[in-house]
């Protein structure tokens, strides 16, 4: 059994890679993370940049680290992404809900890989990010999805959210990809009273911190021991937006 790098009576957090953890969980009653997109360009080749040449830009301008796991190709992360939604929903709940942000590029990778898993696929919310650079005469790119799925027949949540939220992004983040803990709190909104919350793709915690702001148990997964420093240092903090 791995041993978690933290724990209190809210929250267990391990170091590690999920697809070895996952197996060891069970009574997960919602699976709420933001997994690496594999992203950031129309080609093989841009995907197989660092995730800083990929997406840090003048509005993300300050030193973040690196991050892992963001190089697959289409492939391979339809297969990586089946394996660890499967995993997931194994060591879910009968009715356990699934939340997974995704971008556009990647959105109907992630739902084939959802329903391969197992999970019913539900619905779609979006999270728009106002103040996102426009780009004269096209749509702009100022939005990130979350696939909604559940585990069988669906358990209803705590709240009733709408799907679509306009929130910025942090620009204090100590993540590339970092999500603020309002929008993690508005996607709990989903899961229902007192489910434990699992994020197997942890990162530096919003959906962890977001869990403890609204009482709820969480398990999270991450890869990389920089991060998980920075999980624990959060969690040590008062409530956060």
């Amino acid at each position: 059994m791995t041993e978690p790098y933290y724990t209190d009576d809210a929250v267990t957090l391990y170091h590690g890679d999920c697809l070895d953890v996952l197996p060891e969980l069970s009574g997960i009653g919602a699976v709420v993370t933001d997994p690496p997109y594999s992203s950031g360009g129309m080609y093989r080749g841009d995907r197989a940049q660092t995730t800083v040449s990929k997406y840090v830009n003048s509005d993300t301008a300050a030193y973040r680290p690196e991050f892992a796991g963001d190089n697959r190709d289409q492939r391979s992360f339809l297969a990586w992404s089946f394996m660890w939604l499967n995993a997931a929903r194994h060591a879910s709940l009968p009715g356990a809900v699934l939340c997974s942000f995704i971008d556009w590029r990647q959105l109907p990778t992630l739902t084939d890989a959802v329903q391969a898993g197992g999970w019913t696929w539900r619905n779609l919310a979006t999270w728009h990010k106002p103040g996102v650079r426009m780009q004269r005469g096209r749509f702009s790119a100022s939005a990130e999805y979350v696939v909604y799925a559940s585990n069988g027949p669906v358990i209803e949540g705590a709240e009733s959210p709408q799907n679509v939220l306009a929130h910025r992004i942090d620009q204090d983040r100590e993540h590339i990809a970092q999500k603020p803990v309002v929008v993690m709190e508005w996607v709990l909104g989903v899961v229902p009273a007192g489910a434990v919350v699992l994020d197997p793709f942890a990162g530096s915690g919003s959906t962890i911190r977001a869990a403890m702001n609204l009482g709820l148990p969480s398990i999270g997964i991450e890869s990389d021991e920089r991060y998980c420093e920075i999980i624990a240092r959060r969690l040590s903090q008062g409530v956060l937006l």
